[in-house]
């Protein structure tokens, strides 16, 4: 799931223990008692396409997936640094 860490906004009063059932459930049009049926590998790609599904419907969502994006990079983008300083290194 992409993750990227932000400051908290405001905490809830009340949590809602089927909110990802709920988002699973509205993506891949299936019931509580469906999503309860099918494995959990299947379950968490439903959860993780679901959420980029509705990350791309708004600015501040595409904005959050390319900061997750860029978060979860371990190898520096060598040809946009060489792009951005200049030169080659002798390579």
């Amino acid at each position: 799931m992409p993750y990227y860490p932000e400051e908290e906004k405001s905490k809830a009063y009340y949590h809602n223990n089927s909110y990802y059932y709920k988002v699973v459930s509205d993506y891949a049009r299936l019931s509580f008692k469906e999503i309860d049926n099918i494995g959990v590998f299947e379950y968490w790609g439903y959860l993780h396409d679901a959420v980029v599904w509705n990350c791309n419907r708004s600015e501040a969502g595409q904005e959050y997936l390319k900061n997750a994006y860029c978060y979860n990079q371990t190898e520096p983008d060598r040809g946009a640094l060489r792009d951005m300083f200049g030169g080659n290194n002798g390579k």
